[in-house]
């Protein structure tokens, strides 16, 4: 704010006002200690009509003696908490940036959107700072309850460096003084409440999460999620409206409106179990969806979007001059008694977010700001050691490489995870080792970014402030990054199979355990229906959904009107017999003999009965009866799968109904499945024989002219010659050759009568 006057304020310098509240003003000040050291930090004055609240003094030095427990990246550091006169204030640390509010605001007025993928990122490291501080304990390690309450846009700070922190954790609640809170008073921001939270009722962390999901929502969409032309208006809405993916705007990512759905669930039990978990979730789409993102392209936004913000500010050196001009007097004024009622140490256990810190002072410390703490100024030091004899020479060989030797002194993180062998990035760079392993040399007093990266794991960063007495270690167990997929089926109750192999698990069921970015066939099957085959490829974590609809056989019903026929003659087999005298009259009316009429009753009834049963054993399979198949396989010991059903292992004999039978035989993931239908006939045997071979096989690739790139399935795999192992036999793949100059060669192809394949192209102008 413009023409403030910078003024002492107990062993602080106020040098700008920042900002004012409802309940504070904000500064930014100074302090200074031994050394010539000096310190910026930020300052929020308690304003007179609420520091005469009693009831809230108490409850806020009751948090504050919580808040400064926290210790963590992504959280906004509150050193102390004192009383000045009649002015109760908070001191904590400066952020040099912006309120992701101010970026939602100035993104409206430029008719912009914050893009995705910097929302996400902003939201995930919110969840980091919201999970360290809901799962802080006392020495105890007893859950202190910590929950922040109003989380918003205002309460997000953004520095121009990337940074993303939660600031006013100072009225945070802790579950255990919840009695403090007299009934029906509703703290925060009204539109960022959760359901529970604007009923008065008790909260705890999910309340945290719900106000994360609202956030998230404005930060994608540009738009408030709750809107009313009163307040009274908005807390209805948030008390009675339930949210699912389905009523999210289509401008939001389909992989994107589960999580946001399930952050906004209504119950708080069906939300997220915790921040860190809604963390994973969002950093799992994140990398899986920009694959190339940094953390970086945060700062360039913002220093992009606030850039005449940035350029107005004064340069260092002339805030310098101008502050060392406006604040030289100001050590030689006495100042009040100052009352620290609660302090942060300044050590460097304070500043480790890894380790239990023990800083609350409840008891009152008076302290008196002296003028001879006030240090002379390098300048005049300097000008007090030439007097004294010192040359400029004495300067440079003395005291200069003392200095020298502070800039250089380094800081040991040793990293383990679980899985171990896991990449290790630091601030954004690749290093050479893989956990275990013990990085040396590291800079102190700045925060590093540290990234564990492992196949078919997740990514996960965490930030970690490193100090030079101790070794830090920092232990991750990695999630395995693996991908969900919902099977529906009408009609339910099909057997569900994932590359030929059956997973145990009838429609409608759920498949958790599937590798991201690897293509499965899924094939949905249920008796007397057709198969459903689909292939499916997951890229995050977000569940997706199959829905098969399964189409009964046509063929069982087409054999039903000779069914109704047949049946008197099949039944009538014994009364042919008695009616042979009456359909073979002619014949005994020739011989005289009585013997020989006997003789031809015996010869030829043979041939009428002989007739029918030619015409009952062909539609026998339609007529229905059993009969059996024989089912053995080279490996033997396959699983055997008759119409979806399993029946065992090879070898086996099985009684079927008789008519049309599927087969399946699969054995390991590493083997072709066989696949035949038969017929099988009432009262017979069928065979099936399966040779089950590899299920992957190889291609070798060469071109003329060679250095051709080489696309298999629309991925770019390298340049020719080529070979490109373990490819799948059982579906079919397309192979594209190009070259600059030269016309693009593209084929379909498969290896099921194979198990390897040349190509040699010729490469045409």
């Amino acid at each position: 704010m413009a023409n403030f006057e910078p003024k002492q304020f107990g062993k602080y310098v106020l040098i700008e006002k920042l900002a004012v509240g409802g309940m504070a003003e904000i500064y930014k000040a100074k302090t200074y200690g031994a050394e010539g050291f000096e310190k910026l930090l930020a300052i929020k004055r308690i304003l007179p009509h609420a520091a005469a609240d009693k009831e809230f003094i108490d409850m806020l030095i009751d948090e504050a003696k919580l808040s400064v427990l926290l210790s963590h990246a992504n959280v906004v550091q509150v050193y102390d908490l004192g009383k000045l006169g009649d002015d109760y204030f908070i001191s904590m640390e400066f952020i040099h940036g912006v309120n992701l509010r101010d970026i939602l605001y100035r993104l409206r007025e430029k008719n912009k959107k914050l893009p995705i993928d910097l929302s996400v990122y902003v939201a995930s490291e919110i969840c980091k700072g919201l999970d360290y501080a809901h799962r802080k304990a006392d020495s105890n390690n007893q859950p202190l309850g910590i929950v922040h309450r109003d989380i918003s846009p205002q309460n997000v700070l953004i520095s121009y460096e990337g940074e993303v922190k939660i600031v006013d954790f100072g009225i945070a609640k802790a579950a255990m003084n919840i009695s403090h809170t007299m009934a029906g008073i509703l703290k925060g921001k009204i539109a960022y409440m959760s359901p529970e939270q604007a009923m008065g009722k008790a909260i705890d962390f999910h309340t945290d999460i719900f106000s994360l999901g609202i956030l998230v929502y404005e930060a994608l969409t540009g738009k408030k999620l709750y809107t009313g032309e009163s307040q009274f208006e908005v807390l209805k809405k948030i008390r009675t409206t339930r949210i699912d993916a389905s009523k999210l705007p289509e401008s939001i990512l389909e992989p994107l409106k589960p999580i946001i759905a399930k952050a906004l669930a209504y119950k708080p039990e069906d939300r997220y179990s915790s921040a860190g978990d809604m963390q994973i979730a969002l950093t799992k789409f994140l990398y899986a969806t920009y694959t190339d993102f940094s953390p970086r392209k945060l700062a360039l936004f913002v220093q992009e979007l606030f850039r005449d913000e940035m350029r107005r500010e004064v340069s260092t050196e002339e805030k310098e001059k101008v502050l060392e001009a406006k604040t030289g007097s100001i050590s030689l004024l006495q100042s009040p008694t100052q009352e620290n009622i609660v302090h942060r140490e300044t050590g460097a256990a304070a500043l480790d977010s890894t380790r239990p810190v023990s800083v609350v002072k409840s008891i009152t410390i008076s302290e008196t700001f002296s003028p001879r703490r006030k240090p002379f100024p390098w300048t005049r030091f300097l000008i007090a050691t030439l007097l004294a004899g010192f040359s400029f020479l004495t300067w440079k060989l003395v005291l200069q490489p003392k200095k020298i030797q502070q800039e250089v002194i380094s800081g040991t993180l040793h990293i383990v995870s679980e899985p171990p062998g896991a990449d290790i990035f630091i601030n954004g760079k690749t290093t050479e080792y893989k956990t275990p392993a013990i990085l040396e040399n590291l800079k102190t007093d700045q925060d590093h970014v540290v990234a564990l990266a492992l196949e078919k794991y997740g990514r996960i960063e965490k930030t970690i402030h490193l100090d030079n007495e101790t070794p830090l270690t920092l232990s991750i167990t990695l999630s395995k990054n693996l991908g969900v997929l919902n099977v529906i089926s009408e009609p339910s109750g099909a057997a569900i199979l994932v590359n030929g192999i059956t997973t145990g698990k009838v429609t409608p069921a759920t498949l958790d355990d599937l590798s991201l970015n690897t293509e499965y066939r899924v094939t949905v099957s249920k008796p007397e229906h057709l198969d459903f085959e689909q292939q499916v490829t997951l890229f995050n974590a977000t569940p997706q959904k199959i829905l098969a609809s399964l189409k009964p056989i046509e063929k069982l019903p087409e054999p039903l009107p000779p069914v109704e026929v047949q049946p008197p003659p099949v039944e009538a087999k014994p009364p042919p017999v008695a009616t042979i005298p009456e359909t073979t009259p002619p014949p005994p009316i020739k011989p005289p003999l009585e013997e020989k009429p006997a003789k031809i009753q015996k010869k030829e009834p043979k041939k009428p009965v002989e007739e029918p049963k030619k015409q009952t054993e062909e539609p026998r399979p339609t007529v229905g009866g059993e009969g059996m198949v024989r089912v053995s396989s080279n490996p033997s010991g396959a699983d055997i799968f008759i119409n979806g059903e399993p029946q065992g292992q090879t070898p086996a004999t099985i009684r079927v109904k008789a008519g049309s039978t599927r087969i399946l035989v699969t054995k390991g993931d590493d083997k072709m499945p066989c696949r035949q239908v038969v017929q099988v006939r009432d009262g017979e045997t069928a065979s099936v024989n399966c040779s089950l071979g590899t299920l992957y096989g190889k291609i070798e690739i060469s071109s003329t002219p060679p250095r051709a790139s080489v696309y298999f399935n629309g991925k770019n795999l390298g340049k020719t010659p080529l070979t490109i192992q373990k490819i799948k036999r059982d579906r079919e793949h397309t192979l594209r050759i190009e070259l600059d100059g030269y016309r693009s060669w593209e084929r379909s192809f498969d290896l099921e009568d194979r198990e390897s394949k040349a190509f040699n192209v010729d490469l045409e102008r």
